[in-house]
């Protein structure tokens, strides 16, 4: 009997060593060239930043089965549930780790929800462009993990939210197939798509819901409310809707300003949820609409941010004389620059088409002491924790951030009538905006894989190339930004690559026709004030109307320009 014990636990002791190595599942979301090398896949899309690395040609991707999309942050059993038709299976997500550099607190439980069924391939093609191309390309200059992960969970689980990011992700898809030069991709992602008029639906859809759901002052209801009002300006800037892109861009910042207010009141509605997720989500999105209210100024002579006096008053700089992190330097400069377009605006309205009193000079030098202040400090900043110049993630955002700050100061030093050829006295800071500018679209393109169309709502890099191709005179400066313009279709907010390229176009033939080369242009063929408005006729941009006056010149000229 003791033998046979002995024996037994012999057999035991050497099972392990019969047992097959366990390996992990396979990924099935890379590309065909990286699953047969057996390495991880980047999933850039169109083609993946692996491959091209490494010299070699990326195969693409096969069509993600349907429920791939279902089983984003859920286990294999309740993936299972929600595809049903009838029975939906509930969803406990795991502790969401959504900290690093985004300075939000860690979720630690959202709650029960339910993953939405995905009815058809086509409502399926759509999620998957949301998740791999849709929230890339809107995060593109301003990274955040948890602001991409909140996307995407809150369209798994919320019907309002699903129906707002199909209608954008469907208008996304038009935008990229009008302006790509690859007709074979065109072809190829015209397969199992929606119909022409779906992106329309869905958004349609989206705003019954929302009218619909219960009244009152639940916080749920406030952030589904907000999500809703950031994804329909990015439709409607897509979509070319631009006045309605405002409308609900401020109704976004309207919500959010009370919410907030409310809150640092101490008389909140959202007494239930005062220290919950939710409020954590609300001020997420909040913070991304505040941003593009602040942005609106670049494009929109008469906006004025909802409380941006309150917020420059309210900042409040280091007080070891340097930024904690990007994040802050990223907020302040936002203010300054708003500041500084709200003073190049009234000027631009007082000659020759507005009736507003001009401000005082000394505005003027206190911006300017503050975006000297917020240079010294954001340098500082970077002396002391150089472990940003090395993140792939946060070099671009260093980039640009330095280059709104130069063309903030460079027009904020030049500001006031009559001061066009002042401009000849920053060809330094031109250039050197221009040398930025040129990293930016350098890294973004490879970060996106592709020379292939892009779209955001945040204002980059198109308005400051703008603002040079305008205002300095340079011959090889103004024909660089072209260059940049011209090498990739760009679309931020408003702001179109194509549309900025053809306006700089003509004012180079206007203030050029006349000059040898290499001669100083004169005051008098110098446009001193301009503005334009994009017509978007059906699924092609057809024109743009630029309206403009010259220096020391009476009237105003109009032009229509065929894009």
């Amino acid at each position: 009997m003791d033998e046979m014990r002995k024996n037994n636990a012999n057999l035991a002791n050497q099972a392990w060593r019969k047992k097959p190595r366990a390996f992990a599942p396979k990924s099935r979301r890379g590309c065909k060239t990286c699953k047969i090398r057996r390495v991880k896949c980047d999933l850039s899309r169109p083609s993946c930043f692996k491959c091209q690395s490494t010299g070699r040609t990326c195969d693409g991707y096969d069509e993600m089965p349907l429920a791939s999309v279902i089983e984003i942050g859920s286990s294999p059993s309740q993936t299972g549930k929600a595809n049903g038709a009838e029975h939906y299976g509930s969803y406990q997500p795991q502790p969401a780790q959504w900290q690093t550099r985004d300075q939000y607190p860690i979720v630690q439980n959202l709650g029960p929800f339910m993953i939405l069924p995905v009815t058809g391939p086509g409502q399926a093609y759509a999620l998957c462009f949301f998740e791999y191309i849709s929230i890339k390309h809107l995060n593109e200059y301003h990274p955040c993990e948890s602001w991409r992960n909140t996307l995407m969970f809150f369209s798994q689980t919320v019907p309002q939210v699903r129906y707002a990011a199909i209608a954008l992700s469907l208008v996304h898809q038009n935008y990229m197939d009008r302006e790509s030069s690859d007709r074979v991709h065109q072809m190829q992602s015209s397969r199992g798509r929606l119909p022409h008029n779906a992106p329309l639906l869905y958004y349609t859809r989206a705003i019954q819901l929302l009218l619909n759901q219960e009244i009152g002052d639940s916080a749920e209801i406030t952030a589904t409310t907000l999500l809703v009002c950031y994804l329909f300006t990015c439709y409607d800037h897509l979509a070319g809707n631009y006045v309605q892109a405002i409308k609900h861009l401020r109704g976004g910042v309207e919500i959010s300003h009370n919410f907030n207010k409310a809150i640092m009141g101490g008389k909140s509605p959202y007494e239930d949820v005062r220290h919950s997720e939710v409020r954590t989500l609300i001020f997420q999105v909040t913070k991304q609409i505040r941003r593009l209210d602040m942005q609106a100024v670049t494009f929109l002579v008469d906006w004025t941010p909802v409380d941006i006096q309150d917020r420059l008053m309210s900042q409040v700089l280091p007080s070891d004389g340097a930024f904690h992190s990007l994040d802050q330097a990223a907020e302040y400069l936002q203010i300054l620059v708003a500041r500084v377009m709200r003073l190049r605006n009234t000027e631009q309205q007082l000659s020759p088409w507005g009736k507003m009193p001009p401000l005082p000079s000394w505005h003027k030098d206190i911006v300017l002491g503050q975006l000297e202040t917020w240079s010294s400090l954001f340098e500082r900043m970077l002396q002391q924790n150089s472990c940003h110049e090395t993140n792939s993630e946060t070099c671009p955002l260093i980039s640009l951030l330095r280059l709104q700050h130069t063309i903030a100061w460079t027009l904020l030093s030049s500001y006031g009538p009559g001061k066009e050829m002042d401009y000849d006295n920053f060809l330094p800071q031109f250039q050197h905006c221009v040398a930025l500018a040129n990293d930016i679209a350098a890294v973004h393109e490879r970060y996106s894989g592709s020379l292939g169309p892009t779209f955001t709502p945040d204002v980059g890099i198109v308005p400051v190339l703008y603002i040079i191709g305008a205002k300095c005179r340079h011959p090889v400066v103004r024909r660089e930004v072209l260059s940049i313009l011209r090498k990739r279709p760009i679309r931020e907010a408003v702001w179109d690559s194509t549309c900025v390229a053809r306006v700089i176009e003509r004012v180079i033939e206007i203030e050029e026709g006349g000059s040898e080369e290499g001669e100083l242009i004169p005051l008098w063929q110098r446009i001193e004030a301009m503005s334009w408005i994009h017509l978007v006729k059906g699924q092609s941009a057809a024109k743009v109307d630029i309206r403009y006056t010259f220096c020391a010149g009476e009237g105003t000229h109009t032009e229509s320009l065929i894009i």
